[in-house]
């Protein structure tokens, strides 16, 4: 179904994502080619919700399920320009690998499964059943799975594929994120007499020490360890050295396991902080998931705490064997990773809504926010292929879809 033309178009279209700066906030310029390859390959349906996601719809004549295919438009700084040995905006091809900042994560999925459907639809339109829904979404470096609230109110999905740097590995789950900011308050004095107040740099120190020494993360056979890591330390007053600080926070970043709430999280290290603090009245501590808030490009604001749970689907689930059978109907090898990903948009559909949701992709998770970012253009062509595999297998009849949802 890729042949030599069809690959021309795809990496052609790549090098157009990439050459569309699309930091998190910034993503109109990239959001305008999608939703223009989306029309001119006969979608459907092309919106374009109120966050900026683009969300193109391909009905099938056949009443059936619902399967998505998302991938995220933004991507993260370029970092000094000076390090790259290809220009991160150029799109160049070097070889068999395609430079550019968001090539692996995740212009190449978005690339792929734009092209997929437009692909499917051309040759498969009287054949399947349902719909395919192609989304391309916004914010999620920095707001994970919470643009795809607007996606699912959108089409409704019943099955759910995930754009990652798998290495064309299908993946059944991951951990999920709490971002967790700890705060010490103290009472501000001149640093050449300390006695006179209450240093918090002192206090988070020895909470810092009592969380290393004590916290015990869970761990689970698939998913790996609960892992918790310090990753920003900072005090106020932040200027000079005269004044001992009345504040410091601490952020960490807990990777979660399935089941785990929000009160988990917060009472398991609560429990330490609580037994460190006691009989001390002056080390004062807090502690919250962290939340923050920006603008998408439509002028819409986003905001939302930083907890995304963690997911996983049954090895035998239904949907991960048609998603098998299709790689293996398009020459690829069915592999599933025996471990977990990092972090995606899975997490909402997965983690929240807990539809069947895989991640699958191009490229490797090494090259995610790396220096010279490529892809290789046979990963690329390899994706492309997987989710039209995907695709024509889940929505190629009704069993998949009486089996899991009972319709």
């Amino acid at each position: 179904m890729l042949d030599g033309k069809r690959q021309e178009e795809l990496s052609g279209f790549c090098q157009d994502l990439l050459r569309s700066p699309s930091l998190s906030g910034a993503e109109r310029e990239v959001g305008l080619r999608v939703a223009e390859a989306m029309r001119s390959h006969g979608y459907d349906e092309v919106t374009v919700d109120p966050c900026g996601s683009v969300i193109g719809r391909i009905r099938f004549e056949k009443p059936g399920p619902v399967l998505l295919l998302e991938a995220q438009m933004d991507h993260v700084e370029t970092g000094d320009f000076t390090r790259w040995s290809q220009y991160p905006y150029g799109a160049f091809v070097r070889g068999t690998r395609l430079y550019g900042r968001g090539a692996s994560d995740q212009k190449g999925c978005l690339a792929a499964m734009v092209m997929a459907g437009a692909f499917l639809r051309q040759d498969l339109a009287d054949g399947l059943c349902g719909s395919l829904v192609v989304a391309g979404t916004v914010f999620q470096e920095k707001f994970e799975g919470v643009a795809s609230r607007g996606v699912a109110m959108a089409c409704s999905p019943d099955f759910v594929v995930t754009g990652e740097a798998s290495g064309l590995e299908l993946v059944r789950g991951q951990r999920g994120r709490a971002e967790l900011l700890l705060e010490t308050a103290g009472k501000m004095a001149h640093s050449s007499h300390p006695e006179f107040g209450v240093n918090a740099a002192d206090s988070m120190i020895r909470l810092l020490a009592a969380l290393s020494r004590s916290f015990q993360p869970p761990s689970d056979p698939f998913l790996g360890k609960g892992i918790l890591v310090l990753v920003r330390l900072s005090t106020e007053p932040e200027e000079g050295v005269g004044a001992i600080p009345d504040r410091a926070r601490a952020v960490f970043d807990r990777r979660l396991l399935a089941g785990e709430t929000k009160e988990d999280v917060l009472s398991q290290l609560e429990e330490i902080l609580k037994k460190e603090a006691a009989g001390d009245p002056s080390l004062q501590w807090k502690l919250t998931v962290a939340s923050s808030e920006d603008r998408c490009y439509t002028g819409i604001p986003i905001r939302a705490e930083h907890f995304a749970p963690a997911w996983v689907l049954e090895g035998d689930h239904p949907f991960l064997e048609a998603a098998k059978a299709g790689l293996q109907g398009m020459g690829l090898d069915p592999r599933v990773s025996r471990g977990p990903g990092f972090g995606t948009n899975g997490c909402f559909y997965g983690g929240q809504l807990h539809l069947p949701t895989i991640a699958f992709g191009p490229s490797f998770a090494g090259l995610a926010h790396a220096v010279d970012e490529y892809i290789e253009l046979d990963q690329l062509y390899g994706a492309c292929r997987g989710y039209y595999g995907i695709a024509a297998s889940t929505l190629g009849g009704p069993g998949i879809f009486q089996e899991v949802c009972g319709k």
